[in-house]
């Protein structure tokens, strides 16, 4: 006689919550599309039928969070919380969405399972796998929703905003070409514009770029020329193009000159003046991390660990900087506060108006009592970064290193 076969089988209140159809109670995209990224949030629960199956429901919804680049990934990070730790929640989405500059747009469920599709599809054409625990987030996707050509430009308006200045409108355009995204170049170009002049560029990243007015058209089309600090694989090259806009619209482009330079002219080209203060930490190691989190959290700042220290970088509320005649990426940022393993707080800022801002948020915060002005400085080019990166512990000793 043959032994009997045993199948374990799911069951109970596991199997109910993972299989129980759920209801969208909101979701939102940022407005970031031009950046090249898109963070997509979604809250779900239960229908009545398995909720009833608990003792509280909300304790069973879940928050998604995914992460799009729309450059090169694709559909590249999932994240969930089952349950409604406000707490918790706030902290993904702070990691994931708080460096966006991002305005965050409404979707209806069909406008949701539709983006997600797409970029869904994007990983598949460009094999590219989907992020892990698809089983938690597949329900979304099981039913594919494919934009029509009217609501593929409807979902395109939420994601990239309006553009209000030709500055923006040849920066975003020019960052897009040089990340080989087609889709967001032609949705800032008129049927017929060249996409294609820099596709020899990979996984570019567009540093810098200066616009100066070139001519203009008797139908009213300005030209004007570009000079943009591009790097890419840790080379950096200069490329001149010119690009003519019309009713905030790039009708035209074309590639004029290009050549490397070198990691030191680069550096000049993106060098500005950087405020530093330096303060004395009165505080305990644990007391220290128990306040400098909720110091942190209204300023878009996501936190990174280093070698001597960790950094909380905090983000501008937009992406205005885009709207400029001079771009440099870097005009993102707001601040940093930079959290030394010796007992430093290191507060910089590249303008008299953000240190101070920096400054005045600690000078609210409970923090303030136990934090000793030691130092301020105004250093011709940045300088945190180059001591974040030293094997030097201590500020002052770094800058006594680098005077000599």
């Amino acid at each position: 006689m043959s032994k009997p076969v045993f199948t374990v089988i799911e069951g109970g209140l596991l199997t109910a919550q993972k299989n129980a159809k759920k209801h969208l109670i909101s979701a939102y995209v940022t407005d970031t599309r031009l950046m090249g990224v898109l963070a997509v949030y979604a809250h779900w629960r239960p229908e009545l039928s398995a909720a009833s199956l608990y003792d509280d429901a909300e304790d069973h919804d879940l928050h998604q969070f995914f992460y799009i680049d729309c450059e090169e990934m694709g559909l590249e990070t999932y994240k969930s919380i089952v349950g409604s730790d406000r707490e918790e929640i706030d902290i993904v989405e702070q990691a994931l969405v708080g460096g966006l500059g991002a305005k965050k747009i409404p979707l209806t469920e069909y406008q949701l399972k539709g983006l997600l599709t797409y970029y869904k599809n994007f990983n598949k054409h460009n094999g590219l796998p989907l992020p892990q625990n698809y089983d938690e987030y597949g329900f979304v996707l099981e039913d594919e929703v494919v934009f029509s050509e009217v609501e593929h430009n409807v979902v395109m308006q939420l994601i990239c905003g309006n553009i209000t200045s030709d500055y923006q409108a040849v920066n975003y355009f020019l960052m897009r070409l040089f990340g080989r995204d087609y889709s967001g170049a032609a949705y800032l170009s008129e049927k017929g514009c060249p996409l294609d002049i820099y596709n020899e560029y990979h996984q570019a990243t567009f540093c810098k770029n200066v616009i100066d007015k070139s001519h203009e058209y008797d139908d009213g089309a300005i030209a004007y020329l570009c000079e943009s600090l591009i790097e890419m694989g840790g080379n950096y090259e200069t490329v001149i193009t010119e690009v003519i806009v019309k009713d905030l619209k790039i009708v035209g482009c074309r590639h004029c000159s290009g050549f490397a330079i070198s990691s030191a002219e680069a550096a000049m080209m993106l060098a500005k003046a950087e405020f530093v203060t330096v303060y004395e930490v009165l505080l305990s190691d644990e007391d220290m991390d128990a306040n400098i989190g909720e110091l942190t959290v209204d300023l878009n700042s996501v936190m990174s660990t280093h070698e001597n220290g960790r950094m909380f970088m905090a983000f501008k509320p937009t992406n205005d900087h885009v709207n400029s005649r001079i771009f440099r990426l870097s005009n993102d940022v707001k601040g940093v506060y930079y959290l030394t393993d010796f007992g430093q707080l290191l507060v910089s800022a590249y303008t008299l108006q953000d240190i101070r801002y920096m400054e005045n948020k600690l000078k609210m915060s409970m923090l303030a009592p136990f934090l000793m002005t030691t130092a301020k400085y105004e250093f011709k080019e940045p300088v945190l970064f180059e001591f974040i990166q030293s094997d030097f512990e201590d500020f002052d000793d770094f800058l006594e290193y680098i005077r000599e």
